[in-house]
């Protein structure tokens, strides 16, 4: 998924719709993917993207660090960090989820592997039909989700 992961996290951030949790909720989501800026800064080789800050002992980890200060907190990065992980699942990638104990990687194979970084990776990605489905499906949960809470005209 590419663009979706906005509305992903955003619809975890609607169970305490506040300015801190949403910013909170998009951090913690996109968070995984700061393996790759490592790559880009040349810190690391291309293969390390989608490795061990894809698993969820790093989801319980960082989850851990933000319950020092608030346990509220750490349940919404717990649930934001694992969405980027059900949101990333469907590609070729693989997501070694069980790092360090089981180094196999899942995938559900929806969709191809198109790239980590650049217009490539969104070209190609939403080439594929799939991608369509699958983030008009986050969009619209996201749409219910602030219908649910009112920002809609709901409730």
């Amino acid at each position: 998924m590419q663009l979706g992961h906005v509305p992903l996290a955003l619809s975890i951030a609607t169970y305490d719709w506040s300015p801190r949790t949403i910013v909170l909720c998009l951090g913690m989501h996109f968070l995984p993917n700061a393996d790759s800026l490592a790559v880009r800064a040349g810190f690391a080789k291309p293969e390390f993207h989608c490795t061990l800050t894809h698993s969820i002992l790093f989801a319980v980890a960082v989850s851990a660090v933000v319950a020092l200060v608030s346990p509220h907190y750490a349940v919404f990065s717990f649930a934001a960090i694992m969405a980027h992980f059900a949101a990333d699942i469907g590609s070729t990638v693989g997501l070694p989820l069980l790092w360090p104990f089981y180094k196999k990687k899942y995938s559900l194979a929806l969709w191809q592997h198109t790239g980590y970084w650049g217009s490539e990776m969104y070209v190609g990605y939403y080439k594929q039909p799939i991608s369509w489905l699958v983030e008009g499906a986050v969009v619209i949960f996201f749409l219910y989700r602030l219908y649910a809470i009112g920002v809609l005209g709901g409730a």
